[in-house]
């Protein structure tokens, strides 16, 4: 019985794993809180917990503000914003978070330091 019970785990284990690591990889992460610095295709963005997040941006990136799209010039440090973006495994096997969209505050909107 106690055999049974531990090939059955076993074999249960072995099926539901690969399906849930599947199932993460490059799911979007959402980033919300203001601009440190622009640089090129890159931002660091300070989160609502004071964490510090890299971002990368590409070609693909859409940046809205409200319905209307706007340019890179307009990301300006200290702007609040929201950035959604999957988490790429580089050549180098570093991860790497790589905007899909951001989302800018309401024109000219900073947060109070």
């Amino acid at each position: 019985m106690n055999r049974r019970f531990i090939i059955g785990a076993a074999l249960a284990a072995a099926l539901l794993i690969p399906r849930y690591v599947r199932g993460h990889e490059g799911h979007a992460h959402k980033v919300m809180g203001s601009v440190v610095m622009r640089h090129d295709n890159r931002l660091q963005v300070k989160s609502t917990d004071g964490k510090s997040a890299d971002i990368t941006l590409n070609a693909k990136t859409k940046i809205l503000r409200g319905k209307t799209t706007v340019t890179l010039d307009a990301i300006k440090p200290g702007e609040r914003i929201v950035v959604t973006a999957l988490e790429i495994k580089g050549t180098d096997g570093k991860k790497s978070l790589v905007a899909t969209e951001i989302r800018l505050g309401a024109a000219g909107a900073t947060q109070a330091k």
